[in-house]
């Protein structure tokens, strides 16, 4: 079982776009020469050669044409382009969870942090994806850039495709693909952003050869694809995922139905309803008449059929297998990484079912046949134990993944730091424990202006910024002054608590009998 995808990857707190101003003197600003022309970006704060860049093309527009296809390389331009504000958001629908966007389909762009403009810093680089639920967020969602570029490490953010415009198969699309594919286009864009940092970062003073890739939520899900996808390898070192995997669950298939994690229909059986409803048949002119449509009309179908999921698919080409498959048969990235999820994920969700016939109905479309082992790992005896079993069985579902996932990594001989996230606010949200995506709040140092300050958090989110980066320089989080961490072990089996202790402790107990349940759900998928 997995997260309802209704309420995958969200997110809840206050948004705030940076730590700190940019000094945009007109004298002196930072230039760059990149593959396709010269930038000029925004003095920031850390030194006389600290510098941001932002709104940076990495793809061409996806417009017209260009809509449903593969990322295409940058234009050329000519003269000085400005890099000194963020580009607008990828097309969405408000979400309640953030501040709704501007935003454009021309939205292809990516911002960098670099603490020093230097061709010859070679300084680590760490490539950053936002979370929500790959329906809704931007780049600058969560202000990372400052903060953590100030350690020593060169930040990138993206924006990717989203929702109907990212994740949209469609029988006609597949046909005209010259891979026979269609769907993932959010995660091409992604690549694609990768393919850019590659070539371009030593500009800015990264090393193109020690690259770590991080994602919270959906964005941690998009960076384990990568690490299943051939289509990725070589073009990251090591990787973060915070709060999100796919390893340990079944995602869509183009045309197969999957029977797990609320998964309805298929990716091109999605595609051809929200096609349906704006009135456009199969056939050969259905996707000519689709690109025509203005973006609003598409949100606006989409808007009317919330059932339909646009999210990642086996497509077959992006995405070959089913993750799990891939894991288990170890076609993965080799590389470190470093993985986990808070203590209390879904608080932030919202309520779930309330009677035992709702839960049951919940179970059924979660785990299908095996919905009966489910129900034993997390009992309800009456309409009153619902939301608290429920609860407890959607938090294991970020628990389990992470645990799943250092499992993978370690018996193929990479190191894996697991942690389990347990710093909550002392103050209004404290009902909320360490719920999904507060880490966030400490690697960012930008916090709600409700938040409670208490005694130790200005320390502890210092830690946490420290293991971050020097997992991006060393590919281990360890260093001078921080509480040890050692890789995950098999035979140990603990986990790094981050917290007000910051600890090794025994993982949860009932996380083997969660691997007894999935076990042969994934043998199935991928039989």
């Amino acid at each position: 079982m997995r997260i309802p995808k209704r309420h995958w990857f969200l997110l809840v707190g206050l948004l705030v776009l940076g730590a700190g101003p940019l000094r945009t003197q007109t004298h002196s600003l930072p230039q760059v020469k990149i593959d396709t022309g010269l930038l000029q970006g925004l003095r920031s704060p850390g030194g006389n050669q600290a510098a941001a860049f932002l709104g940076i093309p990495y793809a061409a527009p996806p417009v017209g044409d260009l809509r449903w296809e593969p990322p295409q390389p940058p234009r050329l331009w000519s003269g000085v382009k400005t890099a000194a504000a963020f580009a607008p958001a990828c097309p969405q629908l408000p979400a309640g969870w953030l501040p709704y966007p501007r935003w454009s389909e021309d939205c292809l762009y990516l911002n960098v942090w670099t603490p020093r403009l230097s061709r010859h810093a070679d300084l680590p680089v760490i490539v950053y994806f936002h979370g929500g639920s790959n329906r809704s967020g931007y780049s600058q969602l969560d202000p990372l850039g400052p903060p953590l570029s100030r350690l020593g490490v060169v930040v990138v953010t993206a924006n990717y495709r989203l929702g109907p415009f990212g994740f949209f198969a469609h029988p006609a699309l597949t046909a005209a693909s010259p891979v026979h594919s269609s769907g993932d286009y959010g995660i091409l864009d992604q690549i694609q952003a990768l393919r850019w940092v590659k070539q371009n970062i030593a500009a800015f003073g990264g090393d193109p050869g020690r690259i770590t890739v991080m994602g919270q939520s959906a964005g941690a899900f998009d960076v384990c694809l990568m690490m299943a996808s051939p289509l990725a390898r070589g073009l990251f070192q090591r990787a973060i995922m915070e709060s999100g995997d796919c390893e340990s669950t079944l995602i869509e298939d183009i045309r197969r139905p999957v029977h797990f994690n609320q998964v309805q229909g298929t990716g091109e059986g999605n595609g051809e309803e929200l096609a349906a409803d704006l009135g456009l048949v199969k056939d050969a002119s259905a996707i000519r008449n689709l690109r025509s449509l203005p973006a609003t009309a598409i949100l606006d179908a989409w808007r009317r059929h919330p059932e339909l999921n646009f999210d990642a698919i086996v497509d077959g080409w992006v995405i070959p297998d089913q993750p799990a498959t891939i894991f288990s048969e170890a076609r993965q990235a080799h590389i470190p990484v470093l993985v986990g999820s808070n203590a209390d994920e879904a608080t932030v969700f919202g309520p779930g079912p309330s009677t035992l016939s709702a839960y049951w109905s919940f179970l059924r479309a979660d785990t299908g046949g095996y919905a009966a082992q489910e129900f034993r790992l997390w009992p309800a005896q009456s309409d009153a134990d619902v939301a608290p079993q429920y609860l407890k069985l959607q938090n294991a579902g970020f628990t389990f993944g992470a645990w799943s996932m250092a499992r993978s990594m370690t018996r193929i001989g990479e190191p894996a730091y697991l942690y389990l996230f347990t710093w909550a606010d002392a103050g209004k949200r404290a009902r909320l424990g360490a719920c999904h995506g507060e880490e966030l709040y400490f690697l960012s140092e930008s916090f709600p202006r409700d938040w409670t300050f208490v005694q130790g958090q200005q320390t502890f989110g210092e830690t946490l910024r420290r293991y971050w980066v020097n997992f991006a320089k060393s590919a281990n989080p360890n260093g001078t002054g921080l509480p040890a961490w050692p890789a995950y072990n098999q035979d140990s089996n603990r986990v790094q608590e981050l917290g007000p202790s910051i600890q090794q402790k025994p993982v949860d107990t009932s996380l083997p009998e969660f691997q007894e349940l999935m076990r042969p759900i994934i043998k199935e998928a991928g039989s």
